[in-house]
């Protein structure tokens, strides 16, 4: 019994211990992933606060002309 319990470890260790084909792709693949959604907040927050508020009014701008010319 002790011996089957033994073999089952080791099995287990050994089965865990092996390399699937294609995880590091994998890996690299969500670090890309992660660094870009990051690089992509810091984008956001950098243009809600610099761009977004100017682009926002002159939008607005055309659009109340657009309704209001008559």
């Amino acid at each position: 019994m002790k011996r089957k319990l033994e073999m089952a470890i080791i099995k287990a260790k050994n089965w865990i211990q092996t390399k699937k084909e294609g995880s590091d792709q994998l890996m690299v693949m969500f670090i890309i992933i992660a660094v870009a959604a990051g690089v992509a907040g810091l984008l956001y927050i950098f243009a809600k606060s610099t761009l977004l508020p100017e682009f926002q009014s002159k939008v607005s701008e055309l659009l109340n002309n657009w309704f209001n010319h008559a």
